[in-house]
């Protein structure tokens, strides 16, 4: 870049490229007219004036100085991959697709141009060709591991995932001792769980089951690993095994709704409809209780059973449930239950319940039953949940009497107004 310029200007060319790369436009576009003054024809640097007014939104000159730079110098590789940046910040891909592939006809072994050229191939799903371009880059530096990632993952775009695999071979037979640098040792595990994903992908479940457990050492992500493994066996029909290591994950993180769904699978106590027996309602009411004692902070795990409960137990768990998130004032509480709304007869047991908590609360302060005195503020939130209710259901007169009575109570809470301009 900048080779036709004597010395000093050729230093303030490369200070133009490093203040484009830094984001210090002014001092770039200082240090081109300091060279355009001596040279003012000389296209790279008209083309690099042109990029750093580009990003400084003034896209008219940009274009009227690339282009002049590309008249004056049609030999130079800078002056196609800057204009075809340009192209790319205005989204206009074909047209920076052919400038990349003139500047690679100059310089076909540079690895930037190939870089950009290859990310906009995906962009526009030309997968034959991005396989080719990972392919040139991996020729080009094959010591560098992303390129092996690269050409990986273009042969998996493309439909070939045992392709992608082999090619994670070959890069880890690469590595001394089998074991990547230490700084590495993050980037090298996400890679060989992307491999075991491959391998499942393959419909090859036992070899990636096999991968995971004599990789397992060096991934550092031991949660993803643990995950993996556990839905490999699930895949394989291994349920107790399985069933056992979501009970581990779920000790790790209570939760999380997909261990949930994850176990009742291995349990045999799966629905994707969510209907489920009578006989099957009563196993999965004990399951989540012995699950609800060992987790008891757990929200997902009080909550999830108000998918399944009917009639008096599930009035039960969804008063257990809604209090303390109402004295606590959780203002997505309606988002929550809104699935329940699906369900025949669970909206007007909410609304039995609910309206039974806003009496008490007004009457005495207290949820029925109780000793303890609520703060002010669960009026509030018992209000706002009605408003939203009734607004469900379509009695607007209510829900608009629901929420000028909690605006009237408190305010200043901004969520009010969301839900009454709605």
């Amino acid at each position: 870049m900048g080779a036709s310029l004597p010395p000093k200007e050729a230093n303030l060319f490369k200070l133009i490229v490093k203040s484009y790369e830094t984001k210090q436009y002014k001092k770039g576009l200082k240090a081109a007219d300091a060279i355009l003054k001596k040279f003012p024809d000389h296209g790279e640097t008209l083309s690099m004036k042109g990029l750093t007014l580009n990003c400084m939104d003034r896209k008219t000159e940009a274009y009227e100085l690339v282009r002049l730079g590309l008249k004056n110098d049609l030999k130079s590789h800078v002056c196609w991959h800057v204009y075809g940046l340009l192209y790319r910040s205005d989204r206009e891909y074909r047209e920076a697709i052919k400038c990349y592939r003139n500047a690679l006809r100059i310089d076909q072994e540079n690895i930037e141009i190939l870089r950009d050229l290859s990310l906009l191939q995906a962009q526009m799903r030309d997968l034959k060709a991005f396989v080719e371009t990972r392919r040139q880059l991996l020729s080009l530096k094959p010591n560098h591991r992303m390129n092996w990632i690269g050409f990986a993952v273009a042969y998996h775009l493309n439909l070939n995932a045992s392709k992608a695999v082999e090619i994670l071979d070959a890069y880890e037979g690469t590595l001394e001792d089998d074991h990547p640098p230490d700084n590495e040792r993050c980037e090298h595990g996400e890679m060989l769980l992307y491999k075991i994903s491959l391998l499942e992908e393959c419909g090859l479940l036992d070899k990636a089951l096999e991968e995971l457990h004599k990789k397992a050492s060096k991934i550092v992500d031991k949660l993803a690993c643990k995950e993996q493994e556990a839905s490999l066996l699930v895949k394989l029909g291994r349920l107790e095994e399985g069933a056992e290591l979501y009970r581990d994950l779920l000790s790790m993180n209570p939760d999380n709704y997909r261990y949930y769904d994850a176990l009742q699978k291995c349990v045999g106590l799966y629905s994707d409809t969510g209907k489920y027996s009578s006989d099957e309602i009563d196993q999965l009411d004990a399951l989540y209780k012995s699950l609800a004692w060992q987790y008891t902070w757990s929200s997902a795990v009080k909550r999830i059973p108000l998918d399944f409960l009917q009639g008096d137990k599930f009035r039960e768990a969804a008063e257990n449930y809604i209090r303390p998130l109402l004295t606590k004032g959780v203002p997505s509480l309606f988002s929550d239950l809104s699935p329940l709304y699906n369900h025949p007869g669970k909206a007007d047991i909410l609304e039995q319940l609910i309206l039974e908590l806003e009496h008490s609360i007004k009457m005495m302060g207290r949820y029925p039953g109780r000793e303890e005195k609520e703060p002010p503020s669960t009026l509030l939130w018992i209000l706002f949940f009605l408003a939203q209710h009734y607004d469900r259901r379509g009695q607007y007169d209510c829900a608009l009497t629901k929420i000028d009575e909690a605006i009237e109570h408190t305010p200043t809470v901004i969520d009010l107004y969301s839900v009454k301009v709605c």
